[in-house]
């Protein structure tokens, strides 16, 4: 019977089995199973992660369930906060408007303007582009990453891929919840390999709110920022300081509830030694009080008791509201200062200035112009709408955050003229330190300014001689 049933056997046909998880992924046919496999192996070590926070003593004591901490936040939980709180505004807000609030300038080598630099100034002014980076900027700070949607002319579909265009029509930027990845790369040969293929975007415009466009990845600008892992999904700006801001609503809430109950004393109405408080009398007394609580009316009238104040129970929450902010603007990395917005001294403010101007210019260029401005000029390049640029490329040159401000210039002057003044006014002070070495040292000149300097001097010597 045996030999019966192996001769019965198809030949040339292997024999598959479900016995190991190498050789269920390899039965995966179709790129949803894939996308689905892999997004069934992210979620469980998420939630190997979310089911050690909090835990303390091996595990018996819960602190993320005793202060009503999330364990597993969702997008929505970000976007609640951004849309609700303040300091959570704030902190999404702020580093995106200090990186764009001066828009770079885009040049190529040559100083003479050429075609590429004035297609790409006409197409900023046109298309808002700037505006529009800025949005899409701030919508990947919200949650894992965002996309924006480029308008060609190309006649083609969203879900086909764009070759060439004449002319970029609009700029659409969307966030994750809108924009979903369809499909990615698995082609390990391939430069885009583990890079989105197709997206499906829920439209927002007018005519075509609720309705979801297929997009090939050739007509969006994929944006995702303190990534790890993955090239695509980054670390949601407010995920590190959910705990903290839940803290945050709590302080607040708690101070004014506080407030609302301890502020105005409480009173208690006693009745007199031998005094009785009649059935008809309990009525009148309430209606009394009403009136002096809610009313414009300031006394009452009384008989057979007296009034005690209670004692108020407010405390002053600013010291907890302090240190979380302390730990919220050290875990974003932004000063305490710039978070609130209000200035804590001068020495305080100008490091704090230098601080975060370092801050936005590591931003700047490590994602704005690494990983949002060049993939959207190379892409338009790529496309036709852009002139191509020469072979040396092009430059982008953003504004210097640590020029002085017209008010520190002025105080530079000042002290300045001081100390010339005081130069000029000490006797063989030009023999003990020569005036070259006067502007250079002491007053910071450089060497181009020094020779401007001895170049007027020389010529007011030369008119006072020949007068």
């Amino acid at each position: 019977m045996a030999e019966m049933k192996r001769k019965k056997r198809p030949t040339g046909k292997k024999v598959s089995t479900l016995s190991s998880k190498a050789e269920l992924k390899a039965n995966l046919k179709t790129n949803e199973d894939r996308r689905l496999y892999a997004l069934a192996s992210e979620l469980a070590v998420r939630a190997t992660i979310a089911a050690r926070l909090g835990k303390s003593y091996s595990g018996a004591r819960d602190l993320y369930a005793a202060l009503g901490y999330k364990t597993k936040p969702v997008l929505e939980d970000y976007q609640a906060k951004y849309y609700r709180q303040d300091i959570a505004k704030a902190i999404i807000d702020a580093p995106v408007r200090a990186c764009w609030r001066q828009p770079p300038v885009i040049t190529e080598i040559d100083k003479k303007q050429t075609d590429f630099e004035k297609v790409w100034i006409a197409l900023t002014e046109k298309c808002r582009v700037f505006h529009y980076l800025s949005r899409g900027d701030r919508l990947a700070s919200i949650g894992s990453y965002s996309v924006i949607l480029m308008g060609f002319d190309d006649g083609g579909e969203f879900e086909t891929e764009v070759t060439s265009a004449k002319s970029l029509l609009y700029l659409m930027p969307y966030g994750q919840g809108a924009a979903t990845i369809e499909r990615y790369d698995e082609d390990s040969k391939s430069e885009r390999y583990g890079l989105p293929l197709m997206y499906k975007i829920q439209m927002s415009t007018v005519g075509t709110a609720g309705m979801s466009k297929r997009v090939h990845h050739s007509r969006v600008i994929h944006i995702a920022e303190d990534c790890l892992e993955s090239d695509v999904e980054g670390i949601p700006r407010l995920k590190s300081v959910l705990n903290r801001l839940e803290d945050l609503d709590k302080v607040a809430g708690a101070s004014a509830e506080m407030f609302w109950r301890g502020a105005l004393p409480g009173y208690g109405f006693k009745l007199d030694k031998d005094a009785v408080l009649g059935k008809q009398g309990r009525p009148d007394l309430e209606d009394e009080i009403e009136d002096y609580m809610h009313g414009l009316r300031r006394y009452m009238l009384l008989e057979g008791m007296s009034i005690e104040n209670l004692e108020m129970q407010v405390a002053d929450p600013s010291n907890h509201f302090s240190i979380l902010i302390d730990l919220i603007a050290c875990a974003i990395r932004m000063p305490k200062r710039i978070l609130l917005g209000s200035e804590r001294g001068e020495l305080a403010s100008s490091q704090d200035e230098r601080a975060w101007a370092d801050r936005i210019e590591e931003r700047r260029g490590e994602h704005c112009e690494a990983k949002i401005l060049r993939p959207f000029v190379d892409r338009l390049v790529e496309v036709g709408i852009l002139p191509k640029h020469s072979e040396e490329g092009y430059t982008v040159k953003w504004s210097d955050l640590h020029a002085p401000s017209d008010k520190e210039i002025a105080e530079i002057g000042e002290i300045r003229s001081k100390s010339i003044k005081n130069y000029v006014d000490s006797t063989g002070a030009d023999e003990l330190v020569p005036p070259e070495v006067f502007y250079e040292i002491i007053l910071g000149l450089d060497p181009d300014e020094i020779e401007r300097i001895t170049m007027i001097q020389e010529a007011v010597s030369v008119e006072l001689e020949e007068d």
